[in-house]
Order: C-alpha cells, then structure tokens, then sequence
C-alpha cells in the first residue's frame, strides 16, 4: 500500500482490521471480513501462515463508511447502499445457509443508508432520514422489531427516534439519537441494556441519563458512552474490570469512570474498554489476557491506566481481543494476532505496534 494514502477511519472486528482511505478504497488485515478470500467455514491458521501484509477489498462502488464484525463486514458505497462480505456460518439478510463472499456484495432492502454497524449473527444501518434498519438472528428481542427469530431480512425499527450512531453487542443494539438520548434494547443479563434491570427487552426502550450523549460502544455485554462534556459512562458486566471499577460484578445503570482528562471517543471490545483522551493520549481497562490493554503485560485492569508510546492519536477502535489506534504515525495495533488482524507475524502484541506508516 502506497504510503501517500490517507486514511479517514479505522474499525476492528472478531479477527479483521480495516482501514478506509479518503480515495474511497478499504484496505484489510486479518481472516474473513478482511478482503482475503472468504473460506465459508473458520480455519484458525497457525501464527506461521498468519497473514501480514493489507488486502484490498475489491469493489466496483467508492465506499463511504465500515464496520467490521465476526467474520462478516459492511460498508455504506458512494451511492448509499449496503454492501457485505466476509464469511458467516448462519448466512446473513434472510440467507439461511452459510456465506462465503470475498468481495463486497450489495445487500437489497435498504435505500439512502449512511451508516452501518456489524455484530456476530445481527447487523444494522442508519439511513439518510435517520431510521433504524436491522437484519439476522433475534434471539432476545435483538433486533427490535416484531419478526421471525431465524436470520430476517432488513426491516425499520420505527420505536427509535432520528438515530445518528448505532453500536451492536452480543445480543443486544444501542441506538444514538440526533438529539443525544440513547436506546437500548435486546438481551439484558447482564444489565448491559442500561435501564435499570436485568429483564430482555424486545422494543428500544430510553436510558434515563442526566447527560447528553455524544458516542456509543458496545462490547460483548457491557456498554460505554461518551457524554458531550467528555465524561465517559459505563455499565453492564464488570466481571474482569471493564466498567472502570472493582465492583460491582455488574451495573445496571451507568457509571461514570474516572480518567486524568476529558475523552474524545470510546471504544469496547469482548470484554475490554479504550477512551481516546483530549490530548491524543489512550487508556485502557479490563481484561487483558491476550495483551488487548496494550500494557506489556496480561494482567486485567479495573480502572484507567494510560496506554505507553501512543501519542497523537486521532481515533481508536476495539476488536474481539486486538485493537488499533490511527495516529499521525499510522496505524498502531496490539493484542490477539493469531489471523494477522495487526499486521504481524507474532501471534500477540502486548503492547502497541505500528503496522502501516503514513510518512
């Protein structure tokens, strides 16, 4: 990949990193999702045949917007359609066989979209008017929307009001309104719905918060939120540390984490969180057993801890068990290596290390 690319976004899923250029083009590392050719099944390569070098992902449209998830990824094309690929055991959209696509493949059923979000076996968009629109499994209430629990195809979700970000967990959507009040809905075991309780809820239901919301992140069952203040917010489960606290074991309602500055964005992974700070520094917490909190060690973490040699970092992003910050050095990554989603050839990164520069 040229050096002269800019790059505009990054996003990480189960074991892919992407990378959106200003050209249109996406660029990938990593498994299924990444742009290599999809397998159709999983096939845990060894470290020695990990992949390290960027795949581009070859499409006839400019692509706008990413989002990568467990194995599938989407993306908004310069004409304001829905493309997918990537490999899915469930299918995907109504396909109710296994997937396998190398290249992006428009996905019918929705018009004027600028905004995609990618989970494990359920997807969604935000499209120009600012409505919802879900598709695949719906266990729980996930998708929330009355339809078929069995992989639906895409469908409105009319109880949210104009959304501007959406975020997918394990089981469970979060939904940003333009007016910066937050819905959630889906599975709740573990409190990450943020209401309050521990009961599912099938139709997006309002987080009662004092504070206007700015961004949203969802990990594998617990949530974070970025207030227009810059505080952060977090709930769900706590149970290595994800929530900024030693206890509880889970919070129902959110919890405001203490950090040395003001942040600018958040970001969770399976059970890890990441805040990028005004002053282009990071901190992680949480769990860490494959080096994902970038601290050279693999010892979890309750409460903010400063990331070392990151400096001028303009976004992050959260993976599965890996993560990567965008710098004005390039594209640092750390943790889980064992698809090459880091661009590396150890199978783990404890802590970060540049895999495309910029300059």
């Amino acid at each position: 990949m040229a050096k002269s690319h800019v790059i505009t976004s990054i996003c990480c899923g189960r074991d892919q990193t992407l990378a959106l250029l200003a050209s249109g083009k996406v660029f990938g590392w990593g498994r299924d999702g990444s742009g290599r050719i999809a397998s159709g099944t999983v096939e845990y390569c060894s470290t020695s045949k990990a992949p390290t070098d960027a795949v581009e992902v070859v499409s006839p449209q400019r692509l706008v917007s990413i989002a990568a998830g467990y194995g599938i990824s989407l993306a908004v094309t310069a004409d304001r359609q829905v493309a997918i690929w990537g490999a899915s055991s469930a299918g995907i959209g109504g396909r109710l066989g296994a997937i396998a696509l190398a290249t992006p493949n428009r996905l019918d059923g929705i018009a004027d979209a600028c905004a995609v979000a990618a989970g494990e076996f359920m997807f969604g968009a935000i499209d120009a008017a600012g409505m919802i629109h879900t598709w695949g499994l719906n266990v729980e209430g996930a998708l929330g929307r009355p339809t078929p629990q069995f992989n639906a195809l895409p469908g409105p979700v009319t109880a949210v009001p104009k959304a501007a970000q959406l975020a997918l967990g394990k089981g469970y959507m979060l939904a940003l309104t333009r007016a910066g009040e937050l819905y959630a809905w889906g599975d709740n075991a573990a409190g990450q719905l943020g209401l309050g309780h521990l009961r599912s809820v099938a139709t997006p239901e309002p987080l009662r918060l004092k504070a206007d919301v700015r961004s949203i992140a969802a990990g594998a069952t617990h949530a974070l939120a970025l207030t227009t203040s810059g505080a952060v917010l977090a709930w769900g489960s706590n149970h290595r540390g994800q929530l900024g606290h030693a206890e509880p074991a889970y919070a129902t309602s959110p919890l405001q984490v203490e950090l040395p500055e003001q942040a600018r964005s958040v970001a969770a992974g399976m059970h890890f969180s990441l805040a990028l700070g005004e002053s282009g520094r990071v901190y992680a917490w949480g769990w860490n057993s494959h080096g994902q909190l970038a601290l050279n060690d693999t010892k979890d973490r309750s409460s903010p801890v400063l990331v070392p040699r990151l400096t001028r970092v303009r976004s992050i992003a959260a993976g599965e068990t890996h993560a990567a910050a965008l710098s004005f050095h390039g594209i640092s990554g750390w943790g889980n290596n064992d698809a090459g989603q880091i661009g590396a050839a150890a199978r783990e990164q404890l802590r970060p290390m540049t895999f495309f520069t910029l300059s």
